[in-house]
């Protein structure tokens, strides 16, 4: 009788859902000193996961989405200045399409593409 019990509570186990406290693993962008300057340039980010920038260049970069330079429109993010070997965090976006570029060196670009459902490719 004792192990019918056990197998019971055991089986009910198996069928719940227990609380966690997992989160979405961050997407990882590294800046470099040459072409394509963001890599990956284009990353899918699932909507409200964490995005991270490394610079282990030895030159000071920001991460400012277009929306920051342009009159009328909603700045969603600007890192500041990012120095040598440091990094910025964004703690995720709603869905959506997020240029953005370094103030420092315009020519360097690259965009967040949030979607609601995650497709792990990254171009």
């Amino acid at each position: 009788m004792r192990l019918r019990i056990i197998i019971a509570v055991l089986s009910l186990g198996l069928f719940t859902a227990w609380p966690t406290t997992a989160t979405l693993p961050y997407t990882a962008i590294i800046i470099d000193s040459g072409s394509p300057y963001f890599v990956p340039k284009s990353a899918i980010v699932p909507s409200g996961a964490p995005i991270r920038w490394d610079n282990p260049t030895a030159t000071e970069h920001t991460i400012t989405h277009l929306g920051c330079l342009e009159d009328g429109n909603v700045c969603t993010f600007d890192s500041g200045i990012v120095r040598t070997n440091g990094s910025f965090t964004l703690q995720g976006l709603a869905p959506g399409r997020y240029p953005y570029l370094c103030r420092l060196h315009p020519i360097m670009h690259g965009i967040i593409n949030v979607t609601d459902t995650f497709a792990p490719s990254q171009l």
